[in-house]
């Protein structure tokens, strides 16, 4: 029971973190890309997206700030049941659950300014970006 328990709140704690977290550009191995190689590309994607945030561009989603509530509910919902016992298991199994599907099948992109500046950065340095991941 307390296994059960301990998995819920960990599973969601874990959702709840990798909601949270921002994609990122994707980079097309161009002749740049090549010649600078992935380590140097990761390092001119941070910069540009801690540019973008210094420019006061947002990052998040609204679906983020969606997840988040769903995940918060998620956790209140395991936490009552630890308190009613068993019989409430299965409430917040089911709750883990449907949290689980919005996180699976909720893009978590960026605001499209913020995207647009991150581009624009790495395109004004040579790389060119497919999409986001």
């Amino acid at each position: 029971m307390k296994k059960i328990l301990f998995l819920i709140c960990s599973s969601s704690a874990i959702l709840f973190m990798a909601a949270c977290s921002t994609c990122k550009p994707v980079l097309y191995s161009n002749n740049h890309y090549k010649r600078v190689g992935s380590k140097q590309a990761e390092r001119d994607i941070q910069t540009a997206i801690k540019m973008a945030k210094t420019q006061g561009l947002d990052d998040s989603s609204a679906s983020n700030r969606t997840l988040a509530k769903s995940a918060s509910r998620s956790a209140a919902n395991t936490g009552v049941s630890t308190a009613l016992g068993s019989a409430s298991v299965a409430g917040a199994t089911g709750s883990g659950l449907s949290f689980l599907i919005d996180w699976m099948f909720t893009s978590k992109a960026p605001k499209p300014l913020f995207k647009k500046h991150v581009e624009l950065t790495l395109r004004q340095q040579g790389y060119q970006v497919l999409g986001w991941k």
